[in-house]
């Protein structure tokens, strides 16, 4: 069903919008009293009267159409399932292209993402309508709204765009003054894996292919040491944990050296002190959020650089300047710079353990957030992101990379994910 067909079912239902005074007033409470003289039923049904209206807000523009829903859905006159649905399509325009939505002033597209090689200059005029565009709020107590800082770059490296964006996490405390942040990702449909352009050499994430996800909350950070230790202490669930098993770093470090059966009993003994389902990423859910609505090989745009990423900067992706070398992680957060969904360090730093089996490529993978997992004895899991050791090509949003999951490294850690369902 297209967006405008289920914004028509739920406004005909708003009470107190059956009088030409009420209609006005409705327009005048979501800022779109400029509309007043361009409607000719005022005095029509509800459903000749919407159309109209939706028709109208549409033709102003994908950030009207999202500032018009959001106004509906904070007010208080509308019942909670009327909020939820309004909320379930800020997602889908979110999710949007630029074109896509102009189609929908024509037709609806069922949300479909297109998958499309565009120009430099096309990419980077997609990320910068991702930043101007405020996130829904989420259907969860207790959250709270943060603010954190978005740029893109050009394929030299250059900054084109600056911006602040905003997003809402949940803080789980964890003891002694350590908190886990936990930020809200709507659900939505995404393209995984790599286009052609990326170079013909990255076969195992591919073909690419249409993914389906329900919202869920993940770290806004790869673990620290400080979480690690907070979570370790707490009753043994399977099997037992070093307080201290990084050689590297302070507290504010991502942990490292954990195998994925270590990085699992961390989201086991999480969860059964607090009630609530945490676990590793399955791979869509980590590239969904990662990506978080963009389709560049980074979501900085098509490259990145050692002054936004701590990788190998010895090496570079595109025409970006060489950089720097850290040999070593750097605490989370301290580049002070997200992606579209308010996630640090998704580039870099730390390989991020993830659910899903070791898959050769993305033949009959699944469309859906579920782990991708085979036969019990299959000891080789997935891993995310790159790392400080890695050239920029390994840190791409649909890199992947395959790793025995007993072992360890000092460049390997983790996030994790709280389901809401």
């Amino acid at each position: 069903m297209s967006i405008k067909s289920q914004l028509l079912q739920l406004l005909v239902k708003i009470p107190n919008t059956q009088l030409p005074g009420e209609r006005k007033a409705l327009l005048m409470f979501t800022g779109f009293d400029n509309l007043n003289t361009k409607i000719n039923s005022f005095d029509k049904s509800n459903i000749v009267f919407f159309t109209e209206l939706i028709e109208l807000v549409f033709s102003e523009g994908q950030e009207q159409l999202l500032v018009f829903v959001r106004t509906l859905a904070d007010s208080e006159f509308i019942g909670l399932q009327t909020k939820q649905k309004l909320n379930a399509i800020i997602a889908e325009i979110l999710v949007l292209e630029f074109q896509e939505f102009n189609s929908e002033l024509i037709e609806h597209k069922s949300t479909q993402a297109v998958s499309i090689v565009r120009s430099q200059n096309q990419s980077e005029e997609r990320l910068e309508q991702k930043q101007d565009t405020k996130l829904l709020v989420p259907p969860i107590l207790k959250t709270q709204l943060f603010e954190f800082t978005l740029i893109v770059l050009d394929v030299q490296g250059k900054e084109i765009k600056c911006n602040r964006g905003h997003n809402y996490y949940l803080g789980e405390d964890l003891g002694n003054r350590v908190t886990l942040e936990m930020v809200y990702i709507p659900g939505g449909e995404f393209w995984m894996g790599s286009p052609e352009s990326e170079g013909k050499q990255y076969s195992n994430e591919r073909p690419q292919h249409k993914v389906t996800l329900k919202p869920f909350l993940i770290g806004k950070y790869p673990i620290t040491q400080a979480q690690w230790r907070e979570v370790a202490t707490l009753p043994e669930v399977r099997q037992s944990l070093k307080l201290r098993p990084s050689r590297n770093g302070g507290k504010s470090h991502p942990i490292t050296q954990i195998s994925w059966f270590e990085a699992v009993e961390f989201c086991d003994r999480l969860s059964q002190k607090t009630g609530k389902h945490y676990h590793l990423p399955s791979e869509a859910e980590w590239e969904y959020a990662c990506r978080a609505g963009t389709r560049t090989p980074f979501h900085f745009g098509e490259t990145i650089t050692s002054d936004l990423v701590n990788y190998d900067g010895r090496y570079s992706y595109a025409s970006e300047r060489k950089g720097i070398y850290r040999e070593t992680t750097t605490p989370v957060g301290s580049f002070q710079v997200a992606n579209f969904f308010g996630l640090f360090d998704v580039h870099g730093n730390v390989w991020e353990w993830c659910l899903d089996h070791w898959h050769e490529n993305y033949n009959n993978a699944l469309n859906n957030r579920d782990t991708w997992q085979d036969c019990s004895n299959n000891q080789t899991r997935v891993m995310r992101g790159g790392s400080w050791r890695n050239d920029p090509h390994l840190c791409r949003s649909s890199s992947r990379l395959q790793k025995n999951a007993s072992e360890m490294s000092n460049h390997i850690g983790f996030r994790i994910i709280c389901s809401l369902d």
